[in-house]
């Protein structure tokens, strides 16, 4: 986890912040602003982002680091999905795009957002699959 937090730094990243954090409940406020106002197809049809390895290479890395909080730290996992679902609005979709909306949702409906949680969780269903 060090490690991944050393890396993320020399990649420029911001430190995580912890799920208390008053400038992370802004931002995920910021962020659902956003993702409300983007309709399904547009979040399904955005472009694939390009051939950035950097851009590839933070993303996995916090992909990677989500699947380790949620056994260790799971007060940084909000940080890691929202600057994961950040990257993704930001860059367009890419190979671990659908773990930033899972990711997200869940922690959207831990926060008692249920609704917008399980809109996120759609994306990264197979076709003929629904919620339940």
């Amino acid at each position: 986890m060090a490690s991944s937090f050393d890396t993320l730094s020399k990649l420029g990243e911001e430190p995580l912040r912890e799920i208390s954090n008053a400038t992370l409940k802004t931002d995920m406020l910021a962020m659902n602003k956003i993702l409300r106002s983007m309709p399904d197809d547009s979040i399904l049809n955005m472009q694939a982002q390009n051939k950035n390895k950097k851009l590839i290479a933070t993303f996995n890395l916090y992909a990677n680091l989500a699947h380790v909080l949620h056994a260790v730290k799971p007060s940084l996992l909000c940080a890691v999905s929202l600057r994961m679902i950040q990257m993704t609005i930001q860059n367009g979709l890419g190979p671990s795009s659908p773990l930033s909306f899972v990711h997200y949702g869940s922690v959207l409906i831990a926060a008692g957002n249920v609704h917008e949680g399980c809109r996120l969780g759609k994306y990264h269903m197979l076709p003929g699959q629904t919620v339940i």
